[in-house]
């Protein structure tokens, strides 16, 4: 008897001692650890847990005079339980909100009291698409690498003396798993993804990204002939930004690679408290494949040529040939200075630097050009005439001698495309090697791809210069021959057999008398495709008239079957047109880029008017219009 009240006596005194132990998170939690966030706007500077609320002091960041709206049924989620909001002091909810001159909006959002044992909690919009920061850390401890566990410990270190692997060319399906360290179902179960190849950059169908399972894992498969950088993107406004460091996958290989979620969350608290974010000692990607994990860059190691502070406009060839080589040496001197940079990371910057600058010379009008409106903000016919800079063969040569056009290992950076005007560098007797066989690559691609076309002539010539370029274009055609097949061509009207300055013309004459709206757009135009969605249903509506013509006009550089199934939803009349059609309507309208809309009157007078990219004067131009 004695010996059970001693034992029962010693467990009460084990559950005391485990009681004054346990977590308590009852207080205030100040500048708490954002786990995971999928904006920069929102973020929360203090949370205050008692025994009968939980309050969020919050602070969102924006444009002043632009609004902002934050949704009345937020609510957080601790240890699975949903608490919708009771209380707001200094927003409005459900309204929109328009921001001050500062820039920031300070408020408290209050809630139910959670359990005190709750060590983390997820705040939710409750919408879709609607802010969410995930893991806001109660304990004070939380740590940058949060989610390190899920990655292999072999990975977390970068191997310093690892050098970039031979160029390989073989035609083969690479494999690539995703694993998002982090992930939750509720980010949103897809991810886009896409690699830079020597055709141009291919990224994942805008309706078919990739899927990611319950635990944050994802699969990719495609072809390729040479090594290309994988790279991925957001494709919700519910998944949080993902960033990953310069991945090289290469043909036929199977790689595994590791992001971290909690880089989004980095970037929010850096928004929040006002700092520079400092990633030096975070880990944003990892990955096992051929190609060794690269470290950290600066910026100060790539050439700035879209700074706005890249050259004068006044400069001559032997000025700009200067200034490009003493650029160089600055850039070439900042990473052969870097003491924490890996072999092969030291490698790929120089072999990048060198396209760059090359990229630099055989444009430099354009370059100095691009600058100049940086700064200015001047349009192209009050400055053309003033940009006179030309490269004698002299300047060339100099900036030739900087890169080995014969280096396989140049073909791995990002600029690589801004050197297929090979001309530029033989006019001077430069050998451009490779250059000749991407360029040569490139173009039969684009034919494979688009046309289902293989040049026989083109394609012995690829075949003796690199075989398995040659392969890879064959599987290209086969494979667009049996996607053009299943086309329904009745819904791209005929491009009018005229001269290019007439094509407009041609294509308005059956209209007039009517309201024209012309939209130059294209599939692979992001802003384009948002602006289609928002003015389609207008058509129904306010827009709803048989005094209005909608015609669409898209380029070549519109994949045929993409652009097939996209203007099965748009009515209005279709065009896809040339590369030298679509130049010289550009030429004639002064287009600066796309969306872009033509709006012609009932007299049949069409003006460019690129301030219709605001939805509301789209909307209301025309009906003016319609009125007149």
């Amino acid at each position: 008897m004695i010996r059970k009240i001693t034992l029962a006596v010693a467990a009460a005194l084990v559950l005391l001692v485990s009681a004054c132990s346990q977590f308590n998170n009852r207080g205030t939690v100040d500048k708490p650890l954002i786990g995971i966030a999928n904006t920069t706007n929102l973020s929360f500077d203090k949370v205050e847990l008692t025994d009968s609320s939980t309050t969020l002091y919050g602070v969102i960041h924006f444009r002043p005079g632009w609004w902002v709206r934050l949704s009345g049924t937020s609510a957080i989620v601790a240890d699975g339980t949903k608490y919708t909001v009771t209380a707001f002091d200094g927003i409005t909810p459900d309204e929109q909100v328009i921001m001050p001159d500062s820039g920031a909006i300070r408020f408290t959002m209050t809630f139910p009291a959670i359990p005190s044992t709750t060590r983390s909690i997820d705040f939710t919009e409750n919408s879709d698409g609607g802010w969410t920061l995930w893991d806001i850390d109660l304990t004070g401890t939380a740590t940058p690498d949060m989610y390190m566990a899920d990655m292999p410990a072999n990975l977390r270190d970068i191997d310093p003396n690892a050098a970039l692997p031979a160029m390989e060319y073989k035609f083969d399906t690479t494999t690539v798993r995703l694993h998002v360290m982090g992930h939750r179902p509720g980010m949103g179960d897809k991810i886009g993804w896409g690699i830079n190849t020597l055709h141009g950059q291919v990224t994942s169908p805008e309706d078919k990204p990739v899927s990611i399972d319950s635990t944050g894992v994802a699969e990719v498969k495609f072809a390729l002939s040479t090594p290309a950088e994988f790279f991925i993107y957001k494709s919700s406004e519910a998944m949080p930004t993902l960033n990953s460091r310069k991945t090289i996958v290469t043909p036929g290989e199977t790689v595994d690679i590791y992001i971290n979620a909690h880089f989004s969350g980095a970037y929010n608290m850096a928004y929040r408290d006002d700092i520079e974010l400092d990633i030096s000692d975070m880990i944003m990607s990892r990955s096992n494949g051929i190609y060794p994990n690269f470290s950290r860059t600066k910026s100060s190691q790539h050439l700035q040529t879209y700074t706005g502070e890249f050259g004068d406009y006044k400069m001559d060839g032997d000025a700009y040939t200067d200034f490009l080589l003493a650029q160089y040496k600055a850039v070439k001197d900042s990473i052969d200075a870097d003491a924490g940079l890996s072999a092969a990371t030291r490698a790929d910057l120089l072999n990048n630097l060198k396209v760059e600058i090359a990229v630099a010379a055989a444009n430099a009008r354009g370059t100095l050009l691009r600058n100049y409106y940086h700064v200015n903000n001047r349009r192209p016919d009050d400055i053309d005439k003033e940009i006179a800079v030309k490269l004698s063969p002299d300047n060339i040569k100099a900036i030739a001698a900087v890169i080995d056009f014969n280096d396989p290992n140049i073909l791995l950076s990002s600029s690589i495309g801004g050197l297929m005007n090979t001309g530029f560098w033989k006019e001077v007797g430069i050998d451009t090697g490779l250059l000749d066989m991407v360029r040569l690559y490139t173009k039969a691609y684009h034919n494979a791809d688009t046309k289902g076309e293989t040049d026989t002539a083109s394609l012995d010539s690829l075949r003796a210069l690199c075989a398995p370029m040659a392969e890879e274009i064959v599987a290209v055609a086969d494979a667009a021959k049996a996607r053009l097949a299943a086309i329904d061509y009745s819904l791209i009207t005929p491009t009018p057999d005229v001269a290019n300055d007439k094509l407009l013309d041609a294509i308005l004459a059956p209209h007039r008398g009517k309201v024209v709206m012309v939209d130059l757009w294209n599939t692979w135009c992001g802003p384009c495709r948002a602006a289609l969605a928002h003015n389609e249903p207008e058509k129904s509506g306010d827009l709803a008239s048989d005094d209005i013509v909608w015609i669409y006009i898209a380029d070549e550089t519109s994949p045929l079957d993409q652009y097939a199934s996209k203007i099965k939803d748009i009515r209005g009349i279709h065009y896809r047109v040339s590369d030298e059609q679509i130049t010289a309507l550009r030429k004639q309208f002064n287009v600066d880029g796309i969306p872009y809309y033509i709006l012609v009157d009932r007299k049949g007078k069409a003006t460019g008017r690129p301030d219709l990219r605001d939805h509301s004067a789209f909307k209301k131009a025309i009906l003016d219009e319609v009125a007149r």
